[in-house]
């Protein structure tokens, strides 16, 4: 039902501009999928939050201040673009209809 993986207009933009001006920032994304990084060679750190709920503020900040060691591990791919998602090729709908493949 997506025809890109793009942030909100405008986001790339400006993770960008905050990225030159400042290398060390960290970058925290909250997405519930994969999301085009193109600023991401640029990037010191990502990290992937997906969705918290009501203690994710709390949670995020005594990671990234060292208050817990989260000890992750990606334990899934991460497509850089659209075309790498193994679904790429049936994105889209048919008379409305979404049909699902790989």
């Amino acid at each position: 039902d997506r025809t890109h993986m793009d942030l909100p207009r405008g986001d790339e933009k400006l993770i960008t501009e905050v990225l030159a001006a400042n290398p060390n920032t960290v970058i925290v994304n909250q997405s519930g999928s994969a999301v085009t990084m193109p600023w991401i060679s640029s990037a010191k750190s990502v990290l992937q939050a997906w969705f918290g709920g009501n203690e994710f503020g709390n949670g995020i900040s005594d990671v990234l201040f060292g208050s817990v060691n989260s000890s992750g591990r990606l334990l899934l791919s991460w497509p850089k673009r659209v075309q790498d998602n193994p679904s790429f090729g049936n994105f889209g709908s048919v008379r409305g209809r979404v049909l699902y493949g790989e």
